[in-house]
């Protein structure tokens, strides 16, 4: 055959599918030898016939077929490589049959549910706190819902949509069961919270069903982002940042009214997705307009994680990448942090 119809080694294994790694391994095998080997420099060649060949070693090697079966695949005749294969077919069925059976049991170990005790006025505070951040993008099934985190004694609730994150706190009363992470889907929080019940209100929380009281609905069936990381990046839960340190305090209220402030025919269109708000922390101050340093972020999602605490004093820190952190100055309760849209910008 003239060397220029060959194909390199590259060419071939793009071609065929098999790595150069394994080209090299089946050649020494000797199922896949190349048509020519330089003598002198031990480069080796192959021939376009020999590329519908490999694409079946590829196929019989991604099942994990041994390589003297597949050896006798590529040698035999017909019927013995139809007997082979059929072989590592019921091989691979009898080893999933039993891999099966085992993850089955895995599961039922896993089965346990957690149950928790909680003021029913308290959870619907804490999740209304939250409930503005909850993401409704269908392909981050995992960020439609709320995080239920119960780590030994203690509730976390949080919830995202990548450009904002709230975390709340709830006391619990009582707590039965192991430590686990269950996403609440919103249409059972809504429930819960449009629901009357009060008093003290049973959460039970398992890997495909979850209760809150009388509203129960199927857990969201995905993982949840490492929010602990993120959290501790920006100021742990626990924290309490001084203003020395670059935070300013201020009364929910009075931040919410400089956020939606303006002239009746200027006032910005709050619930309006787009506008803008500059932001900037002095010392002693926040300054919210166009000031050189500031930084801007969503209004409606600024408007909304002010007013998800109340009349509390805030503690407001830029930390990195100019994330605002908002914070109870009473206690770590409750945390938002919100991601800027940009850095001297100018206000929509």
């Amino acid at each position: 055959m003239h060397p220029a119809t060959m194909l390199t080694v590259g060419a071939f294994s793009r071609a065929s599918g098999l790595p150069v790694s394994a080209l090299r391994y089946y050649d020494a095998a000797g199922v896949l030898r190349p048509a020519r080997v330089d003598p002198a420099t031990g480069y080796r060649w192959y021939a376009p016939d020999q590329v519908e060949r490999a694409r079946l070693v590829a196929r019989m090697r991604l099942t994990g077929m041994p390589v003297a079966d597949i050896c006798r695949v590529i040698t035999g005749d017909p019927v013995t490589a139809r007997r082979v294969v059929d072989a590592h077919q019921r091989r691979l069925d009898a080893e999933l049959a039993t891999s099966t059976a085992h993850l089955a049991e895995v599961r039922g170990l896993l089965a346990a549910t957690t149950r928790i005790t909680v003021d029913a006025a308290e959870l619907r505070a804490a999740l209304r706190s939250v409930r503005h951040a909850v993401g409704d993008d269908s392909g981050w099934p995992a960020l439609r819902g709320v995080l239920f985190d119960v780590d030994g004694g203690a509730l976390r609730l949080v919830a995202t949509d990548r450009c904002r994150m709230a975390v709340a706190g709830v006391a619990l009363s009582g707590v039965a069961g192991p430590s686990v992470q269950v996403i609440v889907p919103v249409a059972v929080v809504d429930a819960f919270l449009a629901d009357a019940e009060t008093g003290p209100v049973d959460v039970s929380l398992a890997a495909n069903r979850v209760a809150l009281g009388v509203v129960e609905g199927a857990a969201v069936d995905a993982l949840y982002p490492d929010y602990r990381a993120l959290l501790d990046a920006h100021g742990s839960w626990g924290a309490r940042v001084s203003a020395a340190s670059g935070s300013v305090t201020v009364p929910a209220p009075d931040l919410l009214a400089q956020v939606v402030q303006g002239p009746a025919e200027h006032r910005p269109d709050v619930g309006r997705r787009g506008d803008l708000v500059l932001l900037g922390l002095d010392p002693a101050e926040i300054r919210v307009g166009d000031k050189p340093g500031s930084v801007a972020f969503d209004r409606e999602y600024l408007a909304d994680a002010v007013r998800s605490f109340g009349d509390a004093d805030l503690v407001l820190t830029v930390g990195e990448r100019d994330a605002l952190r908002l914070a109870t100055v009473q206690g770590p309760d409750a945390v938002v942090l919100l991601m800027p849209v940009r850095r001297d910008g100018r206000a929509a």
